[in-house]
């Protein structure tokens, strides 16, 4: 991550990597890992897991489905996922994803739990019919935010961009205040 934090756009090279991690030769990397893009898809992969790892730290500590909604948010902008080398990171790979299958491949992955996240406690929270377009609502905000704040940190403050989502997620779910997503059908008379 460090070694793609420092090349920025570039693909960083395999002596940049080996220098990174302080070592004289790429025989270690290349005794664990069959190639670069081996160990290019390594990183995204522990990247990813790192994330989802903060939403289900998050989501584990919550004891209500607005609290699980707001811990998937607060794991979008948790430090880990907004300190430079993670958002220098996660560029660089989206870059990728539309090229590399496989960074497609981790991107989907971890995209569909982060939704699915939602989508558990928004059936809590909201009809039915409604928890798919929340849902993905909720996921481009936050990202859309994120991205935000990674583009241009003194612009938009990582605090403000999570406030703004937790605030216009809470907007959206007052709509449905006393609705509960499993109605019963009436009972015939």
């Amino acid at each position: 991550m460090l070694a793609i934090h420092e090349v920025e756009a570039a693909e960083p090279t395999l002596a940049q990597i080996t220098a990174r991690a302080g070592l004289s030769s790429s025989s270690i990397i290349n005794h664990y890992f069959s190639s670069k893009q081996d160990l290019l898809e390594y990183t995204f992969r522990e990247l990813a897991a790192g994330f989802l790892g903060e939403v289900a730290l998050r989501v584990g500590a919550a004891r209500t489905p607005k609290e699980r909604v707001a811990a998937v948010i607060d794991a979008n902008f948790a430090p880990s996922q907004c300190a430079p080398e993670a958002i220098s990171t996660w560029l660089w790979f989206w870059s990728r994803v539309p090229i590399n299958s496989a960074y497609a491949e981790i991107e989907s992955a971890t995209y569909s739990n982060v939704r699915k996240e939602l989508e558990r406690a928004l059936a809590e929270l909201v009809p039915a019919d409604e928890v798919t377009s929340i849902a993905e609502a909720i996921t481009a905000l936050m990202y859309g935010l994120w991205l935000r704040f990674a583009l241009d940190p003194r612009g938009m403050n990582v605090d403000v961009a999570r406030r703004v989502t937790l605030d216009t997620v809470a907007a959206r779910l007052s709509v449905y205040k006393g609705v509960t997503a499993q109605r019963k059908p009436p009972v015939p008379a």
